[in-house]
C-alpha cells in the first residue's frame, strides 16, 4: 500500500475508544443494543499491545447466563467469532468510499504514518504525538469510532443476531496467544436497549456574518463520539453545515464543546440544531431549532465563556473587548428558572472592568446572560447559558393522585403539577390487581398533570391500580406516587376502624388497628398524606380480616398522617374522626445496585463478577470485601463507576468465598450494601 498522507481537521468532543489512558494492556469492550442484534465493539488501549494484537487476532466468546429472568445453573461457554484484520489487498475497493477506512488501513499496513501540522485548523492542539506507532494507534481508533463498518474490516467490531428476547448474555474478547492482555466483558440483552438522548443545551452567539456554537458535554461523553450541526433556511429542510463529524480531542477536561461557522450574510435568519452520533454509528435525535442572525461588528455584545462551581454559588466568566469598555458603562447580570423572555436583573453596576462575578442564589436550572451597558443606556445581552448545579436529584414525588371512572370504561386521571423548572413530564403505570406488575400505559412521557385511560369491563377485575412518576430533562425520576385504586361506585355507614398501635424499623412504618364492629363491612381503605398537606393518597384495600400494614414506601423523616376507614356492601364509608394516626418515617438507605451476578470458571481458574447500577444513580466509587466463608471480610478492590465487572484469580478450589459490594454516593447519602457468595 502506498504511503499516504492524512490531513485530518476537526474540532471538538470526546473520543470513546480513541482515548484510552489505562496503563495495563487490556481490551475495552463496549455494547449497544438495536430492535433485534447486538453491536459489540472492543480496542486494546496500549498501542505495542494493539499493534501484536492485529497480528494475532482476537476471539469472541458468549455466553447465555439468563433466560426469562433466571439464571441458568450450568451456563456454556461458546466461541462466536474469531476477528482479523481483513488483508491488504481487500482494504482496496473499500478506501474508496470510506475515508475512515482509509486512516485505518493506512494505520494498519502503510508504510509510515504521519499527520499533516497545520496551525490553521488547530491540528498542534490536537494530537501532539511524537512517536509513529502511537500515531497509527490513536488515529486508527478513532477513524473506528467514525466508522462502525470499517471497525468491523479491522476485526474490531462485531454484530449478533443470533440473540432472542428475555435472554442476557456475557460476552468476552481476548486477544488470541497473549494472555498478558487483560481480556473484557459486557453483560448485556435485548432488555437494555436504550434511546439516544437529544441534546437540551444547544446555543449560539452570533458575530459579523459568522456565529460561535457550543453544548454541554458533561453527560454525553459516554454516548457520543462525534455531533452533526445542520442548517436551514426556513426551519424545516436542513442540511449538515459540515463535511465531515464534528469531534472532540479534548479528553475530559471540557464541559462544554464549540464550533464556529460562517453566515453568508446578516440580513438572513438561520435555524440551527445538533445531533450526536455514537461509536456505533447510531444518529441521537436533533435538538429543537435555535434561530440565528448575525449582528453588526460595530456592536460588542459579552460572551459568557465558562462558569465554575464555587461552594454554594457559581463563578460566571465572560469575554468583552478591552476597547469596547470607552462606549461601554457598566455591566449588568440577568436571570431566569427557564429559557424564555423573563428574565430579572439580579445584579446591577458591575464594573466595567470585571470579567467575573459570583452569584449564590442558585436554582434548580438557571438561565444566565451578561449585559453590557452603553452610553446610551442601551443594552447589548449576551447569549443565555444554562447552569445546573448537581443535576442527580430527581424531580419530587407527585401527589394529589385523583382518580374516576365513567360508565364507559373511561378512566380520568388527575394530579397536582409538579414545580420544577427541568421538569419533562410524567410517566403513568397501572394494573389490573394489587399483585400484577405495573406497566407504563403510554410507553413516553406526557407534559399536562391529567390522562386518559380506557378499561374494560368484561374482565372480572372490579379494581384498576394506578401510580405515576416525574421524570426531568436529565432522564432522573422521581419516586413513585402512592397507588389510586379506580372502581366501580357502588345508606347506615359502618362502624369506624381506629388505630391501637404502630411500630418504624427499616425504613418501614407498620401500621395495627381494630377493625369495625360491623357485619357487613366489605373492605377497609388504608390512606396516607403528608402532614400539612389536604388530599389523602389510598395505600391499600384491605379484607375484613386484615388488620396491620407495612408501609414501605416513605421518606425518611416526613411526617405521614395515616387513615383507616371501613366500607360495606353498599358503598358507605364509616367516619374519619378518631381514624387517623400522625407517625414520623424513619430514614432508610438507598439502593444503588440493581444485580451482582458471578460465573465461576474451574477451567480459567477464575471468578468472573459483574454488577449493574440503578439508572441514573451518581456512583463515585464502589468498594469490594472479599474473604473466605468464616473469616473476615476484607478492602480487596476500590473500583471506580465505569467499571462494573472484575475477575478473580486469587482463589483455591473448593472453597466458598464472599464477595461484599459497597458503592458512595456523590451526595453522601448511605447506601445498601450487597452480598453474593461464590462456592468454587
Amino acid at each position: 500500500m502506498k504511503k499516504a498522507l492524512f490531513l485530518i481537521c476537526f474540532w471538538v468532543v470526546n473520543w470513546s475508544f480513541a482515548q484510552l489512558s489505562d496503563t495495563t494492556p487490556s481490551v475495552m469492550l463496549k455494547s449497544y443494543v438495536q430492535k433485534d442484534r447486538i453491536l459489540l465493539r472492543w480496542a486494546v488501549n496500549t498501542p505495542i499491545e494493539w499493534q501484536k494484537a492485529n497480528q494475532k487476532g482476537f476471539i469472541l466468546h458468549k455466553i447465555l447466563i439468563k433466560k426469562d429472568g433466571n439464571f441458568l445453573e450450568n451456563p456454556e461457554k461458546q466461541t462466536i467469532a474469531t476477528l482479523k484484520p481483513d488483508k491488504q489487498e481487500d482494504w482496496i475497493d473499500f478506501i474508496q468510499k470510506d475515508n475512515y477506512g482509509a486512516i485505518i488501513a493506512q494505520a494498519l499496513y502503510g508504510e509510515s504514518f504521519s499527520v499533516e501540522q497545520d496551525s490553521k485548523n488547530g491540528i498542534s492542539k490536537i494530537v501532539n504525538i511524537a512517536e509513529e506507532l502511537n500515531q497509527r494507534h490513536t488515529f486508527a481508533l478513532f477513524a473506528a469510532d467514525m466508522s462502525f463498518v470499517a471497525a468491523q474490516k479491522a476485526g474490531w467490531g462485531f454484530i449478533d443476531t443470533d440473540v432472542k428476547a428475555g435472554e442476557t448474555y456475557i460476552y468476552q474478547v481476548e486477544v488470541l496467544g497473549m494472555p498478558e492482555i487483560e481480556s473484557s466483558a459486557v453483560m448485556v440483552g435485548l432488555s437494555d436497549v436504550e434511546t439516544l438522548p437529544k441534546i437540551h443545551d444547544f446555543t449560539a452567539i452570533p458575530d459579523d456574518k459568522k456565529v460561535l456554537f457550543s453544548w454541554g458535554i458533561t453527560y454525553l461523553k459516554d454516548i457520543y463520539t462525534s455531533y452533526i450541526i445542520e442548517r436551514s433556511e426556513n426551519g424545516t429542510d436542513f442540511q449538515s453545515i459540515s463535511s465531515t463529524p464534528i469531534v472532540d480531542m479534548n479528553g475530559t477536561s471540557k464541559k462544554q464543546m464549540f464550533y464556529a461557522t460562517t453566515l453568508e450574510t446578516n440580513d438572513t435568519p438561520y435555524f440551527f440544531r445538533i445531533y450526536g452520533i455514537n461509536a456505533f454509528g447510531e444518529k441521537g435525535i436533533p435538538s429543537a431549532p435555535i434561530k440565528v442572525q448575525g449582528v453588526s461588528a460595530t456592536t460588542a455584545v459579552p460572551r459568557i465563556a465558562d462558569y465554575n462551581f464555587i461552594n454554594d454559588g457559581v463563578e460566571l466568566i465572560w469575554e468583552y473587548p478591552k476597547e469596547a469598555e470607552k462606549a461601554t458603562e457598566k455591566f449588568e447580570l440577568w436571570h431566569n428558572t427557564k429559557e424564555d423572555a423573563n428574565y430579572q436583573k439580579v445584579v446591577d453596576n458591575i464594573k466595567k472592568e470585571d470579567r467575573k462575578l459570583i452569584y449564590r442564589k442558585l436554582s434548580a436550572s438557571n438561565y444566565f446572560k451578561i449585559a453590557s451597558v452603553d452610553k446610551q443606556q442601551k443594552r447589548h445581552f449576551s447569549h443565555s447559558t444554562l447552569v445546573q448545579p448537581s443535576d442527580s436529584i430527581p424531580p419530587a414525588r407527585p401527589i394529589g393522585l385523583q382518580g374516576k371512572i365513567d360508565s364507559l370504561g373511561v378512566v380520568t386521571l388527575s394530579w397536582k403539577a409538579n414545580t420544577e423548572a427541568d421538569l419533562a413530564g410524567y410517566r403513568v403505570l397501572r394494573a389490573n390487581t394489587d399483585k400484577e406488575e405495573f406497566v407504563d400505559i403510554f410507553n413516553h412521557i406526557i407534559t399536562e398533570n391529567t390522562a386518559r385511560d380506557t378499561v374494560s369491563f368484561s374482565l372480572s377485575n372490579k379494581k384498576v391500580f394506578y401510580k405515576i412518576l416525574a421524570e426531568d430533562l436529565r432522564y432522573n425520576r422521581s419516586p413513585f406516587s402512592e397507588v389510586i385504586v379506580v372502581e366501580k361506585p357502588d345508606k347506615n355507614p359502618p362502624t369506624a376502624p381506629i388505630f391501637n398501635n404502630f411500630t418504624t424499623e427499616n425504613g418501614k412504618i407498620t401500621l395495627y388497628w381494630i377493625n369495625s364492629s360491623s357485619d357487613d363491612v366489605e373492605s377497609y381503605t388504608l390512606s396516607r398524606r403528608e402532614k400539612g398537606t389536604e388530599k389523602w393518597q389510598p395505600l391499600q384495600v384491605f379484607h375484613k380480616e386484615t388488620n396491620t400494614f407495612i408501609d414501605e414506601n416513605t421518606e425518611g423523616g416526613k411526617m405521614y398522617e395515616y387513615l383507616i376507614q371501613a366500607k360495606d356492601k353498599a358503598g358507605l364509608w364509616s367516619s374519619a374522626d378518631n381514624a387517623t394516626i400522625i407517625i414520623k418515617a424513619p430514614i432508610r438507605a438507598d439502593k444503588v445496585i440493581k444485580s451482582v451476578d458471578f460465573v465461576a470458571d474451574r477451567n480459567a481458574r477464575s471468578i468472573s463478577l459483574f454488577w449493574k447500577y440503578q439508572k441514573n444513580a451518581k456512583v463515585t466509587e464502589i468498594q469490594i470485601y472479599k474473604n473466605v466463608k468464616g473469616t473476615s471480610p476484607s478492602l480487596w478492590k476500590v473500583l471506580t463507576p465505569k467499571q462494573q465487572h472484575i475477575t478473580d484469580k486469587e482463589i483455591h478450589i473448593n472453597t466458598i468465598y464472599e464477595y461484599y459490594f459497597l458503592p458512595s454516593l456523590a451526595n453522601g447519602k448511605p447506601v445498601e450494601g450487597e452480598k453474593v457468595e461464590v462456592n468454587y
